[in-house]
């Protein structure tokens, strides 16, 4: 990012202008090293993380894994025949894993601090085992989990006020039903778009699964579209243990139930670029004339023929400029298109993690892509949540505004008080009367802007002294 990628800067005294210096920051090598943590991250084995500490006597809530529930009755199993009973199977091993990672501090001794405990291997029927080198099986949240990789893409207070923002925006939907006295059964269908691994995917559908039925919610219908395919497997893989089903050797069968089990749900993730959706919406059913369609294409035609009461969105923060040069010339599709010859970041570094980088740069569009997607795929009703950078404020409010969505609040977030705002969660709905498809709308009458009083308090995650 200082000498972006040219490994030397120019000197700024007068009388050296047009020199150049070697660059400080790269030492001249014209990128950044790999990080420690993600080299060492190779030779280190999986791990499920120690579970959060609790407060005494705090009573947990929500949706319960099957893999979560099958652990807990192995472990009063065991207690009960106090060791006796056979669990000496690789999944029963393994659940015993999860159970004690997921044990409190009361369950260890206090010579045994609790501690993040090791996976020796995959387990035929759990996807979800953190086997491969670097790979952790973290807490997200209630006791839902989501696999990572050290020194990679990983979750972050981002993602988790997105989901909160979205949860609340959903929960007043709910009340509006019953005040209305409309009938229960509600459907709720819900996109996330660029999922990544599927944070705030799985948070929003924790949320639904825990309390969507005391409103009236009787399914889910929500899928996750992503473009890495590392991101698409490591999603998959956490969806399978937070809502996969866990047959144990007696034939003992744990399905995805619990408080939230009288919410029927169908949560996934696409593999494609979500950009493509606002195209394929217009296109309607079948591929074209003539040519076959490939499985992920298929499923990226189905989620663009439908509306959505709830989209999410965490697009990356650092602009990319990219050089690109026209190649072909033949005159077929296949022939023709450019290439990019380079990509410079405007904003911020580019990460050293190969996996990262997509997540932080705008590789494969910015928060206007986000706007117009959204604003194709919502229902009239629907409600599209996004965050952004505080410094690409006003290209926010701007890609909405040529999407046809109105902000309708904006939540500053600041990371420590005293600090300036990091980033901000933004609320908007579909223009009234308004059918966009991604298109600059009307004459904007009625649209909320900037210093309409549509910003809420920050929310600061630390005090001064970083609690």
């Amino acid at each position: 990012w200082k000498c972006k990628g040219r490994s030397t800067v120019p000197v700024v005294k007068q009388h050296e202008h047009g020199e150049r210096k070697r660059c400080h920051v790269c030492d001249g090598r014209g990128s950044l090293p790999v990080r420690r943590r993600l080299l060492e991250s190779r030779d280190t084995p999986g791990v499920i993380t120690r579970g959060r500490r609790r407060p005494p006597g705090w009573a947990e809530s929500g949706h319960t894994p099957p893999a979560v529930r099958a652990s807990l009755a192995l472990a009063r199993e065991r207690a009960e025949e106090n060791g006796d009973s056979d669990h000496s199977s690789p999944k029963h091993l393994a659940l015993s894993l999860l159970a004690k990672a997921n044990a409190s501090d009361d369950e260890h001794s206090n010579t045994k601090k609790r501690a993040d405990v090791p996976v020796a291997g995959p387990v035929e029927g759990l996807d979800w085992l953190p086997s491969a080198p670097g790979e952790q099986l973290c807490n997200l949240v209630g006791r839902w989990r989501i696999l990572q990789r050290v020194g990679s893409h990983r979750w972050t207070t981002d993602d988790l006020v997105t989901a909160y923002c979205a949860a609340t925006a959903l929960s007043a939907s709910f009340s509006k039903v019953d005040a209305c006295g409309r009938e229960n059964g509600r459907v709720i269908n819900y996109l996330d778009l660029g999922t990544g691994n599927a944070s705030v995917l799985q948070m929003v559908s924790w949320h639904i699964l825990s309390h969507g039925s005391a409103t009236g919610v009787t399914d889910l219908r929500a899928v996750g579209v992503e473009a890495r395919s590392e991101a698409v497997g490591l999603a998959c893989r956490s969806l399978s243990f937070n809502l996969g089903n866990v047959e144990l050797n007696d034939g003992t069968v744990y399905t995805s139930c619990g408080d939230g089990g009288a919410v029927r749900h169908e949560v996934g993730v696409v593999k494609g670029d979500f950009r493509d959706l606002v195209a394929l919406s217009k296109e309607g059913g079948g591929a074209t004339e003539g040519r076959s369609e490939s499985e992920e294409e298929g499923a990226m035609r189905r989620v663009a023929l439908r509306r959505f009461d709830l989209i999410t969105g965490t697009p990356p923060y650092f602009r990319v400029d990219f050089k690109t040069k026209k190649v072909g010339g033949g005159g077929t599709a296949a022939s023709d298109g450019n290439v990019v010859e380079s990509a410079v970041i405007r904003q911020g570094a580019m990460p050293t993690s190969v996996q990262s980088a997509p997540a932080r740069c705008e590789f494969r569009g910015g928060v206007e892509a986000y706007c117009a997607t959204a604003s194709s795929l919502l229902s009239p009703d629907g409600t599209f949540v996004v965050c952004e950078n505080w410094l690409n404020d006003g290209r926010v409010w701007d890609g909405a505004e040529r999407a046809g969505l109105d902000v309708t609040s904006v939540l500053p977030v600041v990371g420590r008080e005293g600090k300036p705002t990091l980033f901000a969660v933004y609320t908007m709905r579909k223009r009234a009367g308004k059918e966009m498809n991604g298109q600059r709308g009307g004459n904007g009458d009625g649209v909320l802007r900037r210093g309409d009083g549509v910003t809420r308090t920050p929310l600061v995650v630390r005090d001064r002294e970083g609690r």
